[in-house]
């Protein structure tokens, strides 16, 4: 059975509206198993898929063979798709592999960026902060959360091209598809830690601290891996029985 927060099928078109329907079902359902709304074993059928989203199975189908390349989910003959198995160790090794490298990346972003980098972080900051102190004033944590994920992509994308390592932001950008953005931007520790990794990194990017701006951003991914560790622990992913349907 496809796990669905209730949500989904009002809201989830809103995630990269400039992106390809299949793209966007994939994001969707990379969220969902590496946030352990989808447990490994679990089997995902196309037109459930298809009938809860409100697409055609064909983007499903385009989705889930992209997903299966990236090895989230595997496909059984005559059977459809199942959930891939996920270690604990896999998700802390994809957490490091991120770290490192957007650590990198950040305080190469500290020995080149010119003041219009500089600005460009503190905007995409500052759109960043409306939307945390939106959720904090009441707003709806998942209708927030999932407009927050832009600004946050932007502010990192940003970091990013100050770097100018256009190979090394796309492996940094390969190893972020498995991490689950909106997980993090509907959780309020995140979003606290968030606002103060930002101050840090900009602070460092601006003064040309190499050190500091890696170090900020590795805390920033790593962070991340404690709360979604914290998380898939609690619900007993890597404990419990995969489920067969």
């Amino acid at each position: 059975m496809v796990a669905s927060s209730g949500t989904e099928r009002g809201s989830w078109q809103r995630v990269g509206e400039t992106t390809a329907l299949p793209d966007r079902v994939a994001l969707l359902l990379r969220d969902r198993i590496l946030s352990g709304q989808l447990a490994p074993g679990t089997f995902l059928r196309v037109d459930r898929l298809g009938d809860e989203l409100g697409v055609s199975q064909t983007p499903v189908r385009e989705a889930l063979q992209s997903l299966r390349a990236d090895d989230m989910v595997r496909a059984l003959p005559r059977r459809g798709y199942v959930v891939a198995p996920m270690a604990r160790g896999d998700v802390a090794d994809l957490f490091d592999a991120q770290a490192h490298l957007t650590g990198e990346l950040a305080a190469r972003a500290a020995a080149a960026a010119g003041p219009g980098d500089v600005t460009a972080l503190r905007e995409h900051d500052a759109e960043v902060g409306r939307l945390v102190e939106a959720c904090a004033a009441g707003g709806d944590p998942d209708e927030v959360g999932l407009a927050l994920a832009h600004p946050e992509h932007d502010f990192h994308a940003a970091v990013n091209r100050a770097a100018a390592s256009r190979k090394l932001a796309w492996l940094a950008g390969c190893a972020e598809r498995y991490l689950p953005p909106r997980f993090y931007t509907a959780s309020a520790a995140w979003r606290t830690a968030t606002r103060r990794s930002h101050a840090e990194l900009i602070g460092a990017i601006s003064t040309g601290d190499t050190d500091g701006a890696r170090d900020a951003m590795s805390r920033h991914v790593l962070d991340g891996r404690d709360l979604l560790l914290a998380h898939l622990d609690a619900i007993g992913l890597f404990a419990e029985p995969a489920p067969t349907d």
